[in-house]
This record gives structure tokens, sequence and C-alpha cells, in this order.
């Protein structure tokens, strides 16, 4: 009984940190064609200084990639917050790290297809005389940097709907309402650590349960909100696409190798130069599965998370929104070339049309 009250208060605290924001005077509304929009969202880089603690440096090459490809291509690049570690580091330390891919990001802005979000983990962004110190300071002059924003799509036959863009830390108590006190703890206690560890951070919580309650809370406020806004946030560095889950990158799954493996040890005497591949190849996808954890499909689809560019194995997901659809994808490297695949998709038009009144209540 403890533990619902806990989740329903923090699921109430979401909700209210994301009505805030939504409703806040200072967040901007923009009217987009759909057939307009050709937008690569991605978000949780947290660019470090290239020690241990930097979460980033593994995704260095299929987030590059990924840019040169979505600028040549004519996308507007959302950064959705946590794009710098800043609660770890120093802003000009990350920047002169990170000068090339700085660099990528700044000629998306220079074209004028570049918007900036901030999140908790770069929060000092919200505030216009460090956009000025450092941002400005290194081309992206003029650059604004939001906590939220509503974009209302108008469709081919003049229906219309509402996307609202945020980070998705609102509301939580560690990241928002405490976000000093994390803030020291993260710099002198977390970072420390993975510094000697060499350990990555790739997820701003270990509870899975909690992430759970998180996305809950997510889907229960767009679901429930009068305006009926399809919600994309970043923050739980795990993708979420409304109708479909991403599969797991692994080209088995873990109960077909499973029953090889018992077929194979059910016919003494069992060959080891058989076995011990096999073994590997299930420990190899479980871990996969439970990485990728895809989420039940959301129905209706109001609430998209772009997952992050800080995977520890350097592969970054994020969600295009282009040529009248809403795809999640994912950007790799790890065949030496750079790769781009496709998790899952849907008509934009679509998914707009299927949130509106009589939304069933959240999960």
């Amino acid at each position: 009984m403890d533990g619902d009250r806990k989740q329903k208060r923090y699921q109430a605290a979401i909700r209210r940190g994301l009505s805030k924001a939504f409703d806040a005077d200072e967040t901007p509304s923009v009217d987009v064609e759909l057939d307009a929009l050709r937008w690569i969202v991605f978000s949780d880089h947290h660019k470090g200084e290239r020690d241990g603690a930097d979460d980033f440096r593994r995704c260095e090459r299929s987030y590059n990639a990924a840019l040169a490809a979505y600028l040549e291509r004519g996308y507007t690049l959302v950064a959705l917050g946590d794009v710098e570690e800043l609660w770890e580091c120093e802003p000009a330390k990350v920047l002169r790290e990170y000068e090339h891919t700085l660099a990528l990001e700044r000629e998306f802005h220079e074209a004028g297809r570049y918007m900036r979000f901030w999140g908790n983990h770069d929060d000092a962004w919200r505030h216009e005389g460090e956009v000025e110190k450092h941002l400005h300071r290194i081309g992206f002059r003029g650059l604004r940097v939001l906590e939220a924003q509503k974009v209302r799509v108008r469709g081919r036959d003049g229906a219309s709907g509402l996307l609202f863009l945020v980070h998705g830390h609102q509301g939580t108590a560690d990241s928002d309402k405490f976000g000093w006190f994390s803030r020291l703890v993260v710099r002198f206690v977390w970072r420390p650590l993975q510094r000697r560890l060499d350990m990555p951070s790739t997820i701003p919580s270990r509870d899975w349960a909690l992430r759970a309650s998180h996305e809950a809370a997510m889907f229960g406020w767009a679901s429930e909100h009068a305006e009926r806004p399809v919600l994309i946030t970043g923050h739980t560095h795990r993708p979420v696409f409304a109708e479909s889950a991403p599969a797991p990158k692994v080209g088995r799954s873990s109960a077909e190798i499973e029953r090889e493996l018992a077929a194979l040890r059910g016919a003494p005497p069992v060959d080891p130069d058989r076995a011990a591949p096999l073994r590997s190849e299930y420990e190899y996808a479980r871990a996969e599965e439970r990485r990728s954890d895809p989420p039940k499909p959301v129905r209706p689809p109001c609430y998209f998370n772009t997952g992050c560019c800080s995977y520890g194995d350097g592969d970054v997901t994020g969600l295009e929104l282009a040529d009248g659809e809403i795809r999640l994808v994912r950007w790799s490297c790890s065949d030496g070339a750079p790769a781009r695949q496709v998790l899952a998709g849907d008509a934009l038009a679509d998914v707009l049309a299927a949130v509106g009144p009589g939304c069933p209540k959240g999960p």
C-alpha cells in the first residue's frame, strides 16, 4: 500500500511539472505544415570531458555520422536536453573537448535548422547569461535554449494536431526540485567513481520499476490533458514508440537459442565446441533484450521517447519526423561504417488523428 501511494505521489508530481511547463508564458507555440516537417530529435548525449566518466565518447562516431547525413538531407536538428553533462563538468571544458561535434551542430544553427532545449543535466542553459557566455561565444549567436515548445501541425486535409516537446524531467524531486543537491552528488561522488572505473552511466535511474512509473506518468498526462498533445521527451534513456516496440538488435531471440541449447544437452555427450558458442549467444541475446526492454505498445499513441545518445555500445537513437511519418531510428558504427536502422514507424497524420477526445487513461 505504501508503495502504491508513493507511486501515485511520484506520478502526480511529474504531471504537475509537465503542466507547469506546458502552461508557462515563455513556452512558445509554432505552426508547421505536415509536409514541411523534416526534423531529427536527439537527446541525452551527456557530453563530458573525454574521461572515464564521459558517457558520450563511445557514441561520438555514430552521432557525428548521423549529423552529417541529416545536414545533407535538409533536416532540422532538435536537441532535446542533457546535451552536455554539466552536473559533472564545467561548460568550457566540455565545449572544448567536443569542438568538432559542436561545429556540426553549428552548421544546423547557421542554416536556421536548429532547436535547443535544456534538461536537468544541462540546466545551466536555462540562464541566458550562461548561454551568451559559452554558446554564443562559439558561434551559436542568437540561440535561445527552451524548456518546452508546442508545435501545431497542420495536415494535408486541414486537420491539425499538437506536439509537445520537453526534456521530461519536470516534476521529479532529484532532477527538478532538488536538482542542486543531485548535481553535487553526481559531481563529487559519482563522477570520481566513473573516472576511476571507466564505467558508463547510460540511464538516469537503474530502478526499472521507477522508470516504468515515470513512463506511466508521461502517458497518463498526455492522454488526460484537455488539449490532447502528443508528448515527445527524452530523460529516461529508453526509446518509446507509441504504437510499436523497438526490436532488439540480436539476430535470434534468447528463447530460440535456449531451445537449441537444451536439445544439444539432451543428447550427451555434449560437444563443448558446439555448446560454448550457443551459450555465449544465449547470454548475449538475454542481455540485449533486457537492455532494449521494449515497452508494451502505448495506445492511444500520445507518448514518444527518443532514447539517448549515450549508450555504452556506441549506438544512438532518435526520432525522425519527416516524409509525413514519425520514425524511431538507431545509428550504429559497430561494423566499421555508419548504419541507420528504422526500429519503428507510423504515419504522423494517423498518430495525430488517433489522439483526441475519448482517449483512455494511462496504464
